[in-house]
């Protein structure tokens, strides 16, 4: 390129300060004398994390100014946002490259570098000569949210590739590289399609095994390690993809962690390779507890799945808005970009995943969008209608300043449990704090298990305040998930030899990255001393989970103080497990009349002030009848619904002059309270289901 004397970029925006696609210009400019023919350049415009934004060999407009002023125009499919881009300009006439680094600013001016040499086999070389149009499988790397660092490992492995046919041509031998691999996932938008892609472009002449941990023990079968067998003995060059991970710290996990570092070291460990995929949670504990494993991955050979920047859940968006066949107005481009970006920065977006964007186009935008155009193009043969501002919903867009503060304010809105709330805002308060110090650098030896006790009676918000911890351990990273899993010993004892194991697999399954909220876990072991007893197995597979240092779940036992205390009392090893105990207390009558107020105001009910002050009266009238069983906000919730609404329901359809669907009267409150009948519902403990061995 020593004949070039000016690289120029440009983005023509027929309207500027708008977000859109649309062409960018790269002007060559020659020295006095020199002639730029057509096709001797190609230019590739990426992001700084190298997401594809357009390149001069897809489409093209060739422009010559002069025989030595040229500009090549190239449409964008992708939206400009501001942000950090590069522009790579390839001579063919002497197999050169420039790099050109550049930024757009929120108004989309542009403001680039001096361009720069690139040498001979850089990353970006290697990019522009060896992958870029010429195997598909990048775009499916290039183009996912979250894959920079997969981005950048295949662009490494191409150029030792380079590097070691360089070798081979001086003789020399091959630079081996370990090509095992720890995969951090947070969510599954790295499907088994991006896996495929990956291993296509990171280690070609290999086939991808892409398995699921679960499924490789299965106690059902006469022989549980069939499908383990089978997939382990195939001898043509691999790469396992193992999935679930998690599913290892269970029942057979040993068995299949042991032949997975048997198939690893056959034939001199070269033939086959290990990808560990899971969340840094699942695959540390993991290596933890079966440390035969580690030898396997060396330090640096650790990629992660990256929070999805805001151009990326832009470019995510117009993706998915594309495979609707939805083309959108200018204006409406704008506004959306505008909006993903601004409530990204807030961190609006944390849990969001391709399927949450898919699901949203699908639900709101597409719908919206239907309704509106069928209606206006019915008789009418003018162009199809655009995606316009009206159809975006962006207003159904998450808005919270953060999903943490969200969480808070949903759990301050609970009556009452003044005690638990500020147990819990200090706990997430320590663990942000040990985050924080992590990130600095600072050591981190104090982060401890969260698994917890509730007690108290029934109705008290135990359930409830499990949903919101959930919700909480997720924001602040404790949990991949952050659902809540409701169980018994009904649904985890089994009734013969073998089901109890396969219960407790399904079970740990599903609470993987949730809270495994576990009812009256007294009755475990309750009622009998017998370690052969089913419900021991429960509390001992409970066990191994509790004693992992990050399992990806959290443990919650629940029930009657008495009970739980005694529980722990004859399970030494469950004492010291539960770092965090609160206790829920029985409301009051003024407690229990915020809470019914609730419960109206909810369904738009309205009470007089003569309605209320009987409501208070039997509320009062309750509690002074209490037993130990008393269901608390649960009893409110059935009277409400199960005496006083029905007992409205008669009054006003027997009336068919009344049209007042809101107004409760004192009548119905007390009808309601005859009707129901309350001092009868009591919620009893449930009888012990299970079966000794």
């Amino acid at each position: 390129m020593k004949d070039i004397r000016n690289i120029t970029l440009a983005l023509p925006a027929t309207e500027f300060h708008v977000y859109s696609d649309g062409l960018i210009n790269v002007r060559i400019q020659a020295r006095k004398g020199a002639v730029v023919k057509e096709g001797r350049f190609t230019c590739f415009i990426y992001s700084v994390d190298y997401f594809p934004m357009c390149n001069s060999d897809e489409s093209v407009l060739f422009t010559r100014h002069a025989s030595n002023d040229v500009t090549i125009e190239m449409p964008s499919v992708h939206v400009w946002l501001p942000g950090d881009y590069i522009c790579l300009v390839q001579d063919k006439s002497d197999v050169s490259l420039l790099r050109i680094d550049f930024s757009i600013d929120e108004s989309l001016t542009l403001t680039q570098q001096q361009p720069v040499a690139c040498a001979p086999s850089c990353l970006d070389d290697v990019l522009t000569c060896c992958i870029e149009n010429l195997d598909s499988n990048w775009d499916t790397i290039a183009t996912t949210p979250g894959t920079a660092q997969l981005r950048k490992y295949v662009m490494q492995c191409r150029q030792l590739f380079l590097y070691n046919e360089f070798r081979k041509q001086m003789q020399g031998k091959e630079v081996k590289c370990d090509r095992n691999l720890l995969i951090y996932i947070q969510n599954k938008d790295w499907d088994e399609q991006v896996m495929q892609a990956f291993q296509k472009l990171s280690v070609p002449g290999h086939y991808l095994t892409y398995l699921d941990c679960g499924t490789l023990y299965n106690a059902a079968l006469q022989n549980p390690y069939e499908l383990m067998n089978e997939k382990f003995n195939n001898t043509a060059s691999q790469v396992y993809c193992l999935t679930n991970v998690s599913t290892l710290l269970n029942t057979g996990g040993r068995v299949v962690v042991k032949r997975i570092v048997e198939k690893m070291h056959e034939d001199g460990g070269s033939k086959y390779k290990l990808w560990l995929c899971g969340t840094r949670q699942e695959i540390d504990s993991l290596l933890e507890v079966n440390p035969s494993l580690k030898e396997f991955f060396l330090r640096h050979n650790r990629l992660e799945q990256l929070p999805y920047s805001g151009f990326e859940l832009v470019q995510s968006f117009f993706a998915c808005l594309d495979k609707e066949n939805l083309e959108l107005s200018a204006q409406a481009k704008d506004a959306l970009s505008r909006a993903v970006l601004v409530r990204q920065q807030q961190g609006c977006f944390t849990s969001w995943t391709l399927a949450t964007i898919r699901r949203f186009v699908a639900e709101e935008i597409r719908q919206r969008y239907l309704t509106r155009a069928i209606g206006e193009t019915e008789g009418s043969n003018e162009i199809l209608p655009l995606v316009t501002l009206e159809d975006l919903a962006l207003d159904q867009l998450p808005s919270s300043a953060s999903e943490y503060e969200d969480c808070l304010r949903e759990l301050n809105t609970m009556v009452g449990l003044d005690d638990i709330k500020q147990s819990i805002v200090t706990m997430a308060n320590q663990t942000r704090f040990f985050t924080q110090r992590r990130k600095a650098g600072f050591p981190t030896s104090n982060m401890s298990a969260h698994h917890a006790i509730f007690t108290g009676n029934p109705g008290t918000g135990k359930t409830t305040v499990a949903k919101m911890l959930g919700k909480i351990y997720h924001a602040i990273g404790i949990l991949s998930k952050g659902d809540v899993i409701c169980v018994d010993r009904t649904r985890l004892v089994g009734r013969y030899i073998g089901e109890t194991e396969e219960n407790m697999k399904s079970v740990l399954e599903e609470a993987r990255g949730n809270v495994l909220f576990i009812d009256e876990a007294y009755n475990l072991s309750e009622g009998t001393t017998d370690r052969k007893d089913y419900g021991y197995k429960v509390i001992d597979s409970l066990l191994t989970v509790l004693a992992l240092p990050n399992p990806d779940i959290v443990i919650v036992f629940a029930g009657y103080e008495k009970e739980m205390d005694a529980m722990l009392t004859t399970n030494p090893g469950l004492m010291g497990r539960f770092p965090y105990k609160y206790h829920f207390s029985d409301y009051s009558a003024e407690q229990l009349m915020e809470i019914a107020c609730h419960l109206f105001e909810r369904d738009a009910y309205l009470l007089s002030s003569d309605a209320r002050a009987v409501l208070q009266e039997k509320i009062t009238d309750m509690l002074s009848q209490r037993t130990k069983n008393f269901g608390n906000a649960r009893w409110v919730e059935q009277f409400i619904r199960n005496g006083i609404i029905p007992a409205m329901a008669d009054r006003i359809i027997h009336a068919s002059s009344c049209q007042d669907y809101q107004q409760v009267l004192p009548s119905d409150v007390e009808a309601g309270y005859r009707q129901f009948n309350p001092r009868m519902v009591e919620l009893r403990p449930r009888r012990q289901v299970g079966f000794n061995a």
